[in-house]
């Protein structure tokens, strides 16, 4: 398998969340390459230890870069935690989504009072207050791991979403915040159910600054789909996103 993906982009995240920053970058670069690779079999990321976090992801990223990825991109909240020090030892660009996603937010918010609503292990890791600090901003976090399996299980529009997510967002009435950070890749599939919480606040999704090298010249690149859990499962979640076909991979 040396070599397997030589000339793709990795674009990683636990699930399907991920599926909502590759289709940002099929959309601004179509012409690259792109292989998606949905960690199911460990998933969620968000309530596991930090170590097992790390360990993980760096599992994940030595066999991306080990079959020829030409670059990285962590399209999860809870991956990027450990970017900084994922990068140190990677061979290729890497790629998080945190800082530009906290560059974005610093242009948005006017009075630099934001909600963030992420999974428990980013909320814990406190990395999106801190970040967002440097630019006089204030976050209340909401932790929201529990929006994870609804996304995964496809059973967003159903009575027990609706119950999780009044449970997880009792409280945000009571925050003080003109912009929302969905800081979870999988939260804007739930996006038309969190809204009417957020009144109205301007709601950001997560950005990555992925650029490529080569210029647009209208060609449009492949795009190749992998899960290491249940591919028939991971199919039928990424409903949300047409027609998807996920090869089982193991890692």
């Amino acid at each position: 398998m040396s070599k397997l993906f030589g000339g793709y982009v990795a674009v990683l995240d636990s699930g399907v969340g991920g599926l909502t920053v590759l289709r940002q970058l099929q959309n601004d670069f179509p012409q690259c390459n792109y292989l998606y690779l949905a960690d199911n079999a460990y998933c969620p990321y968000g309530t596991k230890t930090p170590k097992q976090i790390y360990d993980r992801v760096c599992k994940a990223v030595n066999f991306l870069e080990g079959n020829g990825a030409e670059a990285i991109v962590l399209a999860c909240n809870t991956a990027s935690i450990f970017a900084e020090e994922i990068r140190c030892g990677c061979g290729v660009p890497l790629y998080d989504v945190i800082l530009p996603t906290c560059r974005l937010v610093a242009k948005t918010t006017v009075t630099k009072k934001v909600a963030l609503l992420a999974t428990n292990a980013t909320v814990q890791s406190n990395v999106y207050a801190k970040q967002l600090a440097l630019y006089g901003i204030q976050t209340a976090s909401f932790p929201c791991s529990d929006f994870v399996p609804v996304v995964e299980a496809g059973a967003v529009d159903t009575f027990d979403c609706d119950k999780i997510i009044k449970t997880a967002l009792k409280d945000i009435g009571n925050a003080d915040f003109d912009t929302v950070v969905l800081g979870c890749t999988h939260f804007p599939l739930l996006r038309h159910k969190l809204t009417p919480y957020f009144g109205q606040a301007k709601v950001l999704e997560c950005v990555t600054d992925f650029c490529p090298d080569i210029v647009a010249d209208g060609a449009v690149g492949a795009s190749v789909y992998f899960t290491t859990g249940d591919s028939k499962t991971t199919k039928i979640t990424s409903k949300y996103f047409s027609e998807v076909t996920f090869e089982h991979i193991d890692i």
